[in-house]
């Protein structure tokens, strides 16, 4: 007889693991897809670190979630034996009246977190490595740090496993529908029941939810990183961070070792209208200013980053 399992995951990145993890450890039947081998590098929780923050500058209503979201991580660790999550406190700097710091601020006060606001003179004294416009405030997050998510999404596969997931790997999900009380879902390999579908595929999300490919879209997020020339302890000892520049956001972590000071940067408003696509040109534009941003020659560009810093590489 078919074997009815409660819930088929269809993605184990970020969300798909946790979501199989969550469910095995409730004690439902679970059974993972994910189209690439396990432990690959083409999803969007690829690199060693991932900035997690409670003051959310984006808005106050998200701020219970990631309350949540923490107090999962470090059930997850307790679970697992595993360090995943450092908390190193988050630093927002930008304009007084940007959407980063009033925003985070916003959030840091409904919500009764733990912040200080630091005006410019503050600011300059105690984060003497950046170079700060004279008119920027900041905001320093308590309950902030950063994730390690390729181990972060392997911790969470692995006790899955360990309560009873079965993951499948390189077997891409071509399609499902509804199946009586249920639904089926269709590979290469065979079909598949359950009772519930969880969609958790990330750039694939339009292959097997169609209407929702006109509202949805990739976006390439350049990373990089530098090593330091100088002031190697107090490049360790800063908290992540978040610069707002004009148009877009940039963010770092503290110093490590064996990989170097980790930077990036992303959007500051994503496009609202269906169908977006950004020209050659602008991709090509935004691209080589990313490049730039720790280099001592681009003034503009350097007061988002740490100044005594040259960059390493860059991830494409």
């Amino acid at each position: 007889m078919e074997m009815m399992w409660d819930a088929i995951v269809a993605g184990l990145g970020a969300h798909g693991s946790a979501a199989a993890y969550h469910l095995a450890k409730r004690g439902q039947s679970v059974l993972g897809f994910d189209r690439f081998a396990r432990g690959h590098t083409l999803a969007s929780f690829g690199g060693l670190s991932r900035i997690i923050r409670l003051s959310y500058y984006e808005h106050p209503s998200y701020v219970p979630l990631l309350k949540r979201a923490w107090e999962l991580w470090r059930e997850l660790e307790r679970d697992s034996g595993e360090n995943l999550l450092t908390q190193t406190g988050g630093l927002y700097m930008g304009p007084p009246g940007g959407e980063l710091v009033t925003g985070a601020l916003a959030s840091a006060r409904m919500h009764d977190l733990a912040h200080e606001v630091l005006d410019n003179a503050e600011l300059k004294r105690r984060y003497p490595l950046f170079d700060i416009d004279r008119d920027w405030t900041g905001l320093l997050d308590a309950q902030a740090g950063w994730l390690a998510p390729e181990r972060s999404v392997e911790t969470h596969l692995r006790i899955a496993e360990r309560d009873g997931a079965t993951l499948r790997f390189a077997e891409p999900i071509e399609r499902w529908e509804r199946d009586g009380e249920g639904v089926r879902v269709f590979s290469a390999q065979g079909s598949y029941r359950a009772r519930r579908l969880v969609i958790t595929a990330g750039a694939w999300l339009s292959r097997l939810v169609p209407q929702l490919a006109p509202h949805l879209w990739v976006e390439r997020n350049v990373l990089f990183w530098f090593e330091p020339r100088l002031e190697l302890e107090a490049f360790a000892k800063l908290p992540v961070y978040i610069v707002e520049d004009t148009d877009r956001l940039y963010y770092g972590f503290p110093y490590d070792p064996e990989i170097g000071a980790q930077g990036g940067r992303t959007p500051l408003r994503r496009p609202r209208r269906s169908g977006y696509r950004r020209s050659r040109a602008e991709r090509t534009r935004r691209g080589t200013r990313a490049r730039v941003v720790a280099s001592p020659h681009a003034a503009r560009e350097r007061r988002a980053t740490p100044s005594a810093g040259m960059p390493l590489h860059e991830q494409p």
